[in-house]
């Protein structure tokens, strides 16, 4: 064998390699991103059981708006996702956390290290509750803080409930979710169109019974609801107004004090003007030993008025800036 010949010939197409990958990955320029628009769900799983299996997975959604990309909640499976629904990692323009739940923030670095092209541009917005950040749930590293010999990273925005961030022609609006730590749903607006992002929150707060008024406490799942009573008046007074609502549901009435659930939903939306509502965030219970995605949304469009669909990994509505 002629190993002078083959180290030659392995160092001249390792340099090739190299010199390749610095094109593709840190001297690229930004992207001339098409002016189509959508909602692309890379994923629509929610809770440790869906984590474990991805089965949905738990990977987030993207909201392309024009020249404006955001993934939101990047879960573990997120960048599987991406190469899988041919996501340009480093067109994304921001990434948003909502809370630090493993199936919301457990894929964000990858994609976060996309962003900033192998973590060699400064560019992308990161945005975050303080806890998430303070916890070092996202690394310094990819917070752009002692990158060492990497010099990228992002923009890191400090969530806070109704302060708007504004990044090129696109608003979001954090809101606050009540879902035990610092948690923000949001409202996104851009030109004429507003979409509505849950993100894990309790909304019934009392329900009525066959045997009386309710209060939801920490508890499995409630068989003896007949109505809402109380409830979180601030997310259906900042919810109805938007075009379009994403809705964390987990289940249809389980979990009722950490979650929204279908019940939730269903009275959330009611006189309402939202025109879409997607349900996501499926527990593994909402698939097996049944599917019953579809009869949940039926349900809430039926209680509510209003349409509603199920999310289902890979679904992509196309989305009109100028309205619906």
């Amino acid at each position: 064998m002629d190993l002078e010949g083959l180290d030659r010939e392995l160092r001249e197409k390792t340099i090739y390699g190299i010199e390749l990958a610095r094109e593709r990955f840190r001297k690229r320029k930004e992207p001339n991103n098409s002016k189509e628009s959508f909602i692309l769900f890379a994923g629509t799983g929610g809770n440790p059981e869906a984590v474990l299996t991805q089965n949905p997975y738990t990977a987030g959604f993207i909201i392309k708006l024009e020249q404006f990309l955001m993934w939101v909640d990047p879960g573990p499976s997120a960048i599987v996702r991406a190469r899988e629904l041919n996501i340009d990692l480093g067109s994304i323009s921001a990434v948003y956390i909502s809370h630090g739940h493993q199936d919301h923030y457990g894929g964000a670095e990858p994609i976060i290290e996309g962003m900033c092209w192998g973590m060699f541009a400064r560019r992308g917005f990161l945005l975050a509750p303080g806890k998430v950040l303070d916890d070092r749930m996202i690394s310094p590293f990819h917070q752009g803080i002692n990158t060492g010999f990497y010099s990228g990273g992002p923009e890191v925005v400090v969530l806070k409930a109704l302060t708007p961030v504004e990044i090129g022609k696109v608003t979001v609006i954090p809101v606050a979710a009540y879902h035990g730590e610092e948690n923000y749903g949001f409202i996104l607006k851009y030109k004429n169109l507003a979409i509505g992002y849950t993100s894990d929150t309790n909304y019934i707060l009392s329900y009525q019974s066959l045997t009386g008024v309710k209060k939801v406490e920490r508890m499995g799942p409630v068989n003896d609801f007949l109505e809402v009573v109380d409830y979180r008046e601030d997310l259906k007074k900042f919810f109805s107004e938007v075009d379009i609502l994403i809705a964390n549901v987990t289940a249809h009435n389980s979990w009722m004090h950490r979650h929204l659930t279908t019940l939730g939903l269903a009275h959330l939306l009611k006189d309402s003007k939202v025109k879409l509502a997607v349900l996501t965030h499926f527990n593994y219970c909402c698939l097996y030993p049944e599917d019953l995605r579809e009869k949940m949304a039926r349900y809430v469009r039926e209680k509510s008025g209003i349409k509603t669909i199920a999310g289902k990994d890979g679904l992509k509505l196309e989305l009109n800036p100028e309205g619906v």
